[in-house]
């Protein structure tokens, strides 16, 4: 994979996955949660992770979730996994690392070293063809957040699982 990329297209797996660098969230509940995500900003700079309040999001709460990023914007810990999500996904991956929770030809680690590099939220899409349940397609978004001196250490997440029309 190219180091920087200029589209999604390198992480995209169709029909499966897919990543949208402009961050354009269809579904009410993610665009509510970006939503937030941008009026914690400060200025131009990104939101702080001290800034996020979980009763400001309360009726996202089950289906957020935080990862924490260390190692220079190389490692990352789910901390915090919804209520729904694990519930639709039958597991619950808080305290595990990203790359121990997904497939290694996964492109999801490199979406957040992505997220962590630029700055920016990222949104992403697909289908979900090996939960067995009514849900067939997900789409979530992921905002980075940062310490007192700008540096990201935080992911938050938000996603959604959607039945089969």
């Amino acid at each position: 994979m190219n180091s920087d990329p200029l589209s999604a297209s390198e992480f995209d797996l169709p029909p499966w996955f897919y990543a949208d660098l402009t961050a354009t969230v269809a579904h009410p509940t993610l665009r509510h949660v970006l939503a937030h995500w941008e009026t914690l900003k400060d200025g131009a700079g990104l939101p702080k992770a001290s800034r996020i309040d979980p009763l400001d999001l309360r009726p996202h709460l089950p289906d957020l979730f935080m990862v924490r990023v260390a190692g220079d914007g190389q490692e990352f810990t789910y901390s915090l996994i919804g209520t729904r999500i694990t519930e639709i996904l039958d597991r619950d991956a808080t305290g595990r690392t990203v790359a121990d929770t997904f497939p290694a030809d996964h492109p999801i680690v490199e979406i957040y070293r992505l997220i962590c590099r630029r700055r920016i939220p990222v949104r992403t899409h697909g289908q979900v063809s090996w939960v067995d349940k009514e849900y067939k397609s997900f789409e979530s978004v992921m905002m980075p957040l940062t310490d007192d001196e700008g540096t990201v250490i935080k992911i938050l997440g938000a996603a959604v699982y959607l039945p089969a029309p």
